[in-house]
């Protein structure tokens, strides 16, 4: 066994900012709480509706959450699992339970618990393989050590996440008038400029892939791995985007997506980006680093309808509201992510004796 020294805590930073992105999109928009009329009774012991669709939605959502609960903990992984998942759909229901346009019901609480079990019983499986416990020791030491390495690489795996979003562009947060106007209501677009949004996506785009890609550099021991790591990280979020795509966008809208021109020029702008700052030591590429990803939240003030705006639903193949809700909450992690990595970045320039060896990533 691994002294508690060696262990990381990888696994409860990703379950922290699953449980956060849970109460997003449980909770949001975060208005609307009211107290219940007298003699109505508490949620739990009111009528329960069961929804397959639901049920399989909130199966889902809760399932990462109990696996990284149940990889974070030493001993009764799928027990912690299953009680954290329990606890916190709880806490969601009950909040639930006092905003009217909201509906708490059991059988919620009910898949969200079994998901977190089976999050857990994944956990307790993957801890028993001892050679891929092994292998997972091996890759985490490519990286660097203590929670700021931990927090780093959740933050990493978070933002791939998010680009499981197929009606974000790659890399960008921007909409595309030119796909929204056959789909949204009277033809009304929120961009009425299609050149001018796609010339922003191309900068938001390019300026994301050599940051995501510097990001991930530092994140690495030795320098000899950063350029790997780097071009690994863009190209898993360019499947992962493409196979979301295939599995969720309607025909017509898909076969736009994947032929984008912007993403392509964004991409070949990002890779000479990246390129030139791989030259750079690594106190400049922690400066430069913080500076292209903070920028990117100016994207707002070029695009100020980007916050309000919302992707129709005929956007999909199914209509169920959740793709909406993921929608809201993928685009939130892309706007706030920027701020979380430079927070990051800062304790990282702010190591004991960190940049010494500027040959040294």
């Amino acid at each position: 066994m691994r002294p508690d020294s060696d262990r990381s805590h990888l696994p409860l930073a990703l379950a922290l900012l699953c449980a956060l992105c849970i109460v997003y999109a449980s909770l949001y928009p975060f208005i609307r709480w009211e107290m219940p009329l007298a003699g109505t009774p508490y949620w739990l012991f009111g009528h329960a509706h069961f929804y397959r669709a639901d049920f399989i939605v909130n199966f889902f959502a809760y399932l990462p959450f109990g696996l990284f609960v149940g990889l974070g903990s030493r001993r009764y992984r799928l027990l912690w699992a299953a009680a954290a998942g329990a606890l916190l759909s709880l806490a969601m229901e009950s909040c639930q339970w006092l905003m009217p346009p909201r509906c708490a019901d059991l059988y919620d609480l009910l898949a969200n618990t079994f998901g977190a079990a089976v999050g857990g019983a994944i956990a307790w499986g993957l801890a028993a393989l001892l050679s891929l416990r092994a292998a997972l020791y091996r890759w985490r030491r490519l990286f660097l050590p203590g929670l700021l390495g931990d927090f780093g690489l959740a933050l990493l795996v978070f933002w791939l996440a998010a680009q499981a979003n197929s009606s974000i562009p790659l890399f960008s947060i921007a909409f595309d008038p030119t796909v929204l106007a056959a789909v949204w209501p009277d033809n009304t677009v929120p961009f009425a400029d299609a050149r001018w949004s796609m010339l922003a996506e191309i900068i938001i785009g390019a300026f994301q892939i050599s940051g995501i890609g510097l990001f991930a550099a530092l994140l690495v021991r030795d320098r000899r791995h950063a350029v790997l790591t780097a071009v690994l990280i863009i190209l898993a979020a360019f499947v992962l985007k493409n196979i979301a795509i295939w599995l969720t966008l309607s025909d017509a809208v898909r076969a736009h997506y994947l032929g984008r021109t912007a993403t392509g020029v964004a991409m070949v702008l990002g890779f000479l980006l990246l390129y030139g700052f791989f030259t750079l030591s690594r106190p400049k590429a922690v400066t430069v680093c913080s500076v292209i990803l903070l920028s990117s939240l100016l994207a707002p003030l070029l695009l100020p309808d980007l916050l309000s705006a919302r992707m129709p639903s005929s956007l999909f193949n199914d209509r169920y509201a959740h793709l909406l809700h993921f929608d809201g909450l993928t685009r939130t992690i892309l706007l706030m992510w920027p701020l979380a990595a430079g927070i990051w970045l800062f304790f990282l320039a702010g190591r004991p004796r960190w940049g010494e060896s500027p040959d040294v990533f």
